[in-house]
């Protein structure tokens, strides 16, 4: 009986990830987090999960993919624990 190669929890998220992003399903939820942002200012990933709908394990890719990208920052703490508070960047916030 010859073993069956099963792929590692690695090369599952890969895939996935790699799905969502060339569906487009990450730029949908990019705008979504976004716009959360500006309607409600600066908010913890939590409040981002219940303003877009998306789940928290979709919410902190986007939002770690938008703080590399400079659209959003950190700009603080809150509650216990404590929970890093996002905002739009200056050139990102409404006028």
């Amino acid at each position: 009986m010859s073993a069956v190669m099963q792929p590692s929890g690695n090369e599952v998220s890969r895939e996935a990830y790699d799905d969502v992003r060339r569906s487009g399903r990450a730029n949908q939820q990019h705008k979504l987090v976004l716009e959360a942002l500006r309607q409600h200012g600066p908010s913890t990933r939590h409040d981002l999960v219940e303003r877009t709908g998306l789940g928290l394990q979709t919410v902190c890719p986007r939002c770690h993919e938008l703080l590399d990208r400079g659209e959003i920052e950190v700009v603080g703490t809150a509650g216990r624990p404590a929970r890093q508070v996002l905002a739009l960047t200056e050139e990102d916030s409404p006028e």
